[in-house]
């Protein structure tokens, strides 16, 4: 694998790089929005300006059914993001999406701001607003990762693709920070500048995205082959570009894809292999809100204050989710080390272990001073292995499972599936809390055990293989008993050879001739 990578750097460019990686500045407003928010919902002048007064606690306060609206809904605006980014990108190019998602955002955080005005502010706007915002999440989860897999060498995949969840949770590392130095205000100043913040993530976008080039594959799929080799030449080293291998590698790719570079209609998703394609990225991104995720990070405070731990109910989150930004650093690297098997099993492996251990002790009714340091210790080693594999592996494999005819659509129906679970654990998760208490993590737990067996029983491994390659994998009987040989094509090889994924051979060679 050394020199695999070794090899996939020399393919390496300036603007590969800058492609690949700018746009994550919409993952950062994805975990700022959804840590800023939590901090907006206890602020004083968020408080006193939108709540109501209660004369018995003299507190400005929303009950519970504001506050599950308000939380809640915005879960709307991403499902229906997720849900029209498949067909928005398949029609107008990732680049118009980008530029589109932008804009939504920016009008969605004007609509928040201005809800100010009046003697109470506008409750309904707000929330109007919010949901706005969460439209271009779902976009942006969907347009990055796709954008990302498309133009990212093989041997790079895993790395740029799971760089989202590094991305996610240093949004949610600057929200906790702002949002501690506005924690006392109490006027409008205070939330509305947490809130106006998030105006530089768009912004960056638009800037971003006049200097990335479309995506070649996209541009292929609407018959511009000679804008796809351009685009093409603007990302692969110069010696490429001089030796005419750009050229060759859009021949290959169209050879290689040969009736699927175009892109094909919704009912093709449960069609022969893609049915098994498409059920695979949908269990992932379902075991990545299942397996206990939001119970960890969403309910933790709530859950420290109310189990004996209110001392450092504020602390330990604070820890937790330094942790978890940096867990995401050895996943990048390692899922092109290991794979994709590899990096998922020990995730679930360990989610399962500490999510057992915390709930056999937690429900101890005497606890000792180790055994409480034990049960926290488990939280946050679990949110520190989640963030290993299980929290970012589902995006990966969303944009690399899926052919390339049904890539963008496959990674939406996934996305907005994910959404509908993240909404249905948020909602329960109180409600097991107040029942069972500590023993939610066997509810968690055992979960963790189903993703562990099923991803060693149903997943094939992807790591460097191209995106044509992987649909010869695809094509043959999964054994999960023994190793998968897919031999490729001398199109599929010459792919892999320019992406760096595997040495030029007489195989590559000839096709280069013959191109």
């Amino acid at each position: 694998m050394t020199s695999g990578f070794a090899l996939a750097r020399s393919k390496t460019t300036p603007l590969l790089l800058f492609s690949c990686f700018c746009l994550l500045t919409g993952d950062v407003l994805f975990g700022y929005d959804t840590s800023s928010f939590g901090g907006i919902l206890a602020n004083p002048g968020f408080l006193a300006r939108f709540a109501p007064y209660h004369l018995a606690t003299k507190t400005y306060a929303f009950d519970s059914l504001h506050t599950s609206l308000i939380s809640s809904l915005p879960f709307i605006g991403k499902f229906f993001g997720c849900l029209l980014a498949g067909p928005a990108i398949e029609r107008f190019g990732h680049r118009m999406v980008f530029w589109a998602l932008s804009v939504v955002s920016i009008v969605g955080i004007v609509i928040e701001i201005t809800s100010a005005s009046g003697s109470t502010g506008r409750y309904a706007q707000f929330l109007v607003g919010r949901v706005i915002v969460y439209i271009s999440v779902g976009l942006v989860e969907v347009d990055v990762t796709t954008y990302q897999a498309e133009i990212v060498p093989a041997p790079f995949r895993g790395l740029v693709v799971v760089s989202l969840q590094l991305f996610l949770n240093a949004g949610t590392v600057i929200a906790t920070g702002i949002n501690k130095a506005f924690s006392t205000n109490t006027s409008n100043v205070g939330w509305q500048t947490v809130t106006g913040l998030q105006f530089i993530f768009p912004l960056l976008i638009i800037i971003f995205t006049y200097f990335i080039p479309n995506s070649p594959r996209w541009l292929m799929a609407k018959d511009r082959d000679d804008e796809a080799v351009a685009a093409l030449r603007r990302l692969r080293p110069q010696e490429d570009v001089d030796a005419g291998h750009c050229e060759a590698e859009i021949a290959a790719i169209k050879a290689a894809l040969r009736e699927r570079v175009y892109k094909a209609p919704w009912t093709d998703l449960v069609r022969g292999i893609n049915l098994k394609r498409t059920l695979l990225v949908m269990v992932y991104y379902f075991f990545q809100q299942t397996t206990g995720q939001a119970f960890v990070s969403t309910y933790q405070t709530t859950f420290y204050k109310t189990n004996g731990f209110a001392m450092q109910a504020f602390t330990y989150p604070v820890i937790n989710s330094c942790l978890s930004l940096l867990s995401v650093l050895p996943a990048m690297y390692l899922v092109d080390v290991f794979g994709r098997r590899p990096a998922l099993l020990q995730s679930f492996f360990f989610q399962a272990f500490w999510m057992f251990l915390l709930a056999g002790l937690g429900s101890k009714s005497n606890r000792s001073e180790s055994q409480n340091n034990t049960v926290v210790a488990s939280f946050m080693l679990y949110a520190f292995f989640y963030n290993m594999g299980g929290a970012s592996l589902p995006y990966l494999l969303g944009a690399e499972v899926p052919n390339a005819a049904l890539r963008e659509k496959t990674q939406s129906i996934g996305a907005s599936w994910n959404v509908v679970w993240a909404f249905v654990t948020n909602f329960v998760i109180p409600y097991m809390i107040n029942s069972i208490h500590f023993k939610v993590g066997w509810v968690f737990g055992g979960i963790a055990c189903v993703a562990l067996v099923f991803t060693y029983l149903f997943l094939p491994e992807t790591k460097g293989r191209s995106l044509e390659e992987i649909d010869a994998l695809f094509a043959v009987p999964f054994n999960p008993f023994r190793e998968t040989t897919v031999i490729p094509t001398a199109e599929q090889r010459f792919i892999g050879h320019l992406e760096g994924a595997v040495e030029e051979d007489k195989d590559t060679a000839k096709f280069v001739e013959t191109a």
